[in-house]
């Protein structure tokens, strides 16, 4: 396992410098640093180490153990859109502050750094397959139909 817990930590540090990178650029410097500092918890690192550098299937217990490790970082990282839904059934969900959208777009870009592909704007309008307030589609649907930098 110390295999996979390494490949996971190098893996977050590349994903944190992507998106620190991308979030300079739009003028989000301390939300760049502390993005996805969650990540490095015991209760997030090692159920998602286990589930995708292990090599093995996960046993029931360590599947409920990484979905309870995806619900806690949504809920701890405000550029995520599901930390944002307060009733799922009934489709309530807050508006995002603009910063936080920024960084999720940010957020976004930076599987392009990590995969060595450019991902064009377009390409990352996911506001279809996401639970948004209406006031943050709008603004997202603006972010990802800009090229390069962001307008504040």
């Amino acid at each position: 396992m110390m295999k996979a817990y390494l490949k996971y930590f190098l893996y977050i540090l590349n994903h944190k410098l992507n998106v620190l990178i991308e979030c300079w650029k739009e003028g989000l410097y301390i939300q760049g640093i502390i993005h996805d500092w969650s990540k490095f918890s015991p209760a997030e690192f090692f159920p998602y180490a286990k589930k995708f550098y292990s090599g093995k299937p996960l046993n029931l217990e360590d599947e409920l153990n990484w979905k309870y490790a995806w619900l806690r970082h949504q809920r701890k990282n405000k550029h995520h859109w599901e930390y944002w839904v307060v009733n799922p059934d009934t489709i309530e969900v807050l508006p995002m502050p603009r910063k936080y959208v920024v960084e999720m777009v940010c957020d976004w870009r930076s599987f392009s750094r990590k995969w060595g592909r450019k991902v064009k704007e377009s390409t990352l309008n996911l506001t279809d397959s996401i639970v948004v307030h209406p006031a943050t589609k709008r603004e997202l649907e603006l972010l990802t139909s800009l090229k390069g930098k962001i307008n504040h």
